[in-house]
This record gives C-alpha cells, structure tokens and sequence, in this order.
C-alpha cells in the first residue's frame, strides 16, 4: 500500500489539482483503484501521464493542421483602405505599435 497515492497526493507530485487527477481516472488515461470512496493511484503510473502534451490539440482537417486564419484583422485591413483611398484622414496610420495602443486611456 506504500505505492499507493491519493489523488491529492498524486496532483501535488505531478504539479496539478486534484480535480485534474480525478478526471484523468474518470476519463481512462491514468488508472487507479477505487477503496471505499477514495480513487488510489499507484506511483509508477503517474508516468503515463507525466509527459502528456497540455493544451488543445490543434484543429485538423482532412488530415492536414490548420494554421491559417480564415479571417481579416485590422492590421490587413487598414493598409487595403490606406491604399485606395485619398480622402482618408492624415493621421491613419498602419504602425502596428501605433495602432495597438489606441483605446488605452
């Protein structure tokens, strides 16, 4: 029984909150041993999930990752305006630093 954690044990070895622990036990990715109410988790398991990647998955479509964006910022838009029109005022500018710091008082 020395190997084997609670899930608050287990969250602080790894660096993570016990919810996290029990819903990587509920979702099937890291077993554990269910005594009375408690879900223990031997030791040695923790490494499966010790190297996990975090995050969200990037967005795949027919099996190619998606990294382009499918819509306009103000950054693409200002320079397509500054460029066709004359009667626009003096002090629009496309400086990006400019132009996120606007709104900022």
């Amino acid at each position: 029984m020395k190997d084997l954690l609670t899930t608050r044990e287990s969250a602080e070895i790894l660096g993570i909150s016990d919810a996290r622990i029990r819903q990587l036990i509920y979702a099937g990715k890291l077993p554990s041993q269910k005594i009375g109410q408690m879900n223990l988790v031997k030791k040695a398991d923790l490494e499966l999930i010790r190297e996990r990647k975090t995050g969200r998955p990037p967005k795949v479509e027919n099996g190619n990752q998606i990294n382009e964006r499918k819509f306009k910022t103000i950054f693409d838009i200002v320079p397509e305006l500054a460029g066709k029109h004359d009667n626009l005022p003096s002090d629009l500018s496309t400086n990006k630093k400019y132009l996120e710091g606007l709104g900022r008082d």
